[in-house]
């Protein structure tokens, strides 16, 4: 297998695994985002990723997709969105050498966290991520507890005279 960065040229692999992915959580409605989207964000930076190949196959064989947010206590830090592994391809290392490379990139550029969410319900990932060294589960530990505003609670807040 051969890890590397994502480039536009893989948007169309990218897609398909976000919408796997969002079949598997359940959420296939979910996906708003296309290629042209897609292919634009990854082009500005807005996120960057990693794709792992099958030497036998040369098929893309998983992603891991992250950003880069701001926290007001440590600087910048890598936030993983996705890992996925498509399923002919799992339980044989490939997620391991995703997460690997996004360490690594993290540990070069000097960040002093690399974070993610995972569905409570998402058992496979969730004993994934209890086998990664130093993997920390911050609602257990540290009480964190994750809120969103959709569009809809946005244009709701925004117009809130509250």
């Amino acid at each position: 297998m051969a890890v590397r960065a994502a480039t536009k040229d893989d948007v169309p692999h990218l897609m398909g695994m976000i919408r796997e992915l969002a079949e598997y959580e359940k959420m296939p409605s979910s996906v708003k985002i296309n290629d042209e989207l897609l292919a634009a964000d990854l082009e500005r930076g807005a996120f960057g990723g990693f794709v792992v190949t099958d030497d036998e196959t040369s098929e893309i064989a998983g992603m891991l997709l992250y950003y880069l947010p701001y926290s007001t206590w440590i600087g910048q830090f890598m936030h993983m969105e996705d890992l996925y592994v498509r399923p002919a391809y799992r339980r044989k290392g490939y997620g391991k050498v995703l997460w690997r490379a996004a360490a690594q990139l993290s540990r070069d550029r000097g960040y002093t966290r690399f974070q993610w969410d995972v569905l409570n319900w998402n058992t496979p990932a969730i004993n994934f991520y209890k086998k990664c060294p130093g993997a920390i589960d911050l609602t257990e530990t540290e009480g964190w507890l994750k809120y969103r505003l959709d569009a809809e609670g946005i244009a709701s807040m925004a117009d809130s005279t509250d």
